[in-house]
């Protein structure tokens, strides 16, 4: 089976771990400080706070706004559920926000007509969704001046830019996941980043029980801190990112090409100016059920990202949330379908995927 994911351990990782294993400093220590530093520099962010996820990052970026409780945080429906959780954690109001139908993200053009309309929004969680900017740039700028704060999730979007610079830098936050399916993993782990120093500095002590020195704690906080057996083996895989990223694009170009005069399928839309990194390579497609079959008989792995969207999960429907003015959203659970695209992922096995697919139309499954 070609999986649809593929974590890549190598004997450098094993090094860097083995060396933290002999060191004795297990817990937080100086591979964190280092890490954070390079990825800090990898992104152009003056400073990082490593946590122990994206999730914890997402939730300690919410923590430090300077914000009311129960204030409205805009989002988007279609993005794994952390997005919308972070927000709930914070004792604040998720708002979802439908999204565009080709590249799978929120626009700007919507987050100014929700905050116009509503001044109770008071920041926004913008998703780089599969490895796709969003237009983050321009969405900064509109929420900035209405007094709105940005937290970019960059959990699926490592070396993506937006008009030349990498995102995570762009908003007053970033949050990065190392989680083992990402561009780079690091086990389990997280990063934040961002363009609000002071706000980098307050998630920062809400990952270490809201103490700046050990034993002093100014504020409530968790304990979200990143091992240094997560930092070893995110900085050798940092160093791996840039390749992997243009193996990506490589093996998504190849499908690209191969798949974008099938009838019943749409290819991934690239946004002019900006790289995408495919951490998922999602195609729309008809007939998506007995696709996912034909290909497993083949020996091919997919996925569904996302089938289901957040405010349609039992929890928020518990809370009074539907998919209202989610059509984009909503019908897009109906339509996508990932397919493997990560650098592990050989020639053979491309064309493999490649025939296999042209293959299913071809033969007239619709």
């Amino acid at each position: 089976m070609i999986p649809i994911a593929k974590p890549y351990i190598g004997q450098q990782e094993k090094d860097a771990v083995a060396e933290v294993l002999e060191s004795g400093i297990l817990a937080s220590g100086p591979k964190v400080t280092e890490f954070e530093r390079k990825f800090a520099d990898y992104v152009s962010s003056e400073t990082a706070a490593a946590c122990s996820s994206g999730t914890a990052g997402l939730c300690a970026a919410v923590a430090a706004l300077p914000i009311p409780e129960n204030s409205k945080i805009l989002t988007t429906p279609f993005s794994f559920i952390a997005t919308a959780n972070c927000i709930l954690y914070g004792n604040h109001i998720p708002v979802f926000c439908d999204i565009d139908e080709n590249s799978f993200n929120i626009t700007p053009e919507m987050v100014k007509k929700i905050i116009e309309a509503d001044d109770s929004i008071k920041a926004i969680i913008p998703v780089h969704l599969y490895g796709q900017a969003t237009e983050i740039a321009e969405m900064t700028s509109i929420a900035h001046h209405y007094g709105v704060y940005v937290i970019e999730d960059a959990a699926q979007a490592h070396g993506a830019t937006d008009n030349g610079k990498i995102v995570g830098a762009i908003g007053d936050l970033g949050v990065f996941s190392f989680y083992p399916t990402k561009n780079m993993a690091a086990g389990e782990g997280g990063m934040i980043t961002g363009k609000n120093i002071e706000l980098i500095e307050m998630s920062r002590l809400h990952i270490n029980h809201g103490a700046p020195v050990r034993y002093q704690h100014t504020k409530l906080g968790f304990n979200y801190r990143m091992t240094s057996i997560a930092a070893a083996i995110g900085l050798c895989q940092l160093e791996r990112l840039p390749e992997w990223n243009r193996k990506r694009y490589i093996n998504a170009s190849k499908m690209n090409a191969a798949f974008k005069d099938i009838d019943g399928i749409t290819i991934p839309y690239e946004r002019t100016n900006c790289q995408h990194v495919y951490h998922q390579y999602v195609l729309k497609v008809q007939d998506r059920e007995s696709l996912q079959d034909y290909l497993k008989e083949k020996g091919i792995g997919t996925d569904i990202h996302y089938p289901r969207l957040i405010p349609e999960q039992d929890y928020y429907l518990s809370l009074g949330y539907n998919s209202d003015g989610l059509d984009a959203s909503k019908q897009l659970t109906k339509e996508v379908l990932s397919l493997p695209v990560h650098p592990a992922v050989s020639e053979d096995e491309l064309n493999h995927i490649i025939a296999s697919v042209k293959n299913f139309y071809n033969k007239g499954h619709l």
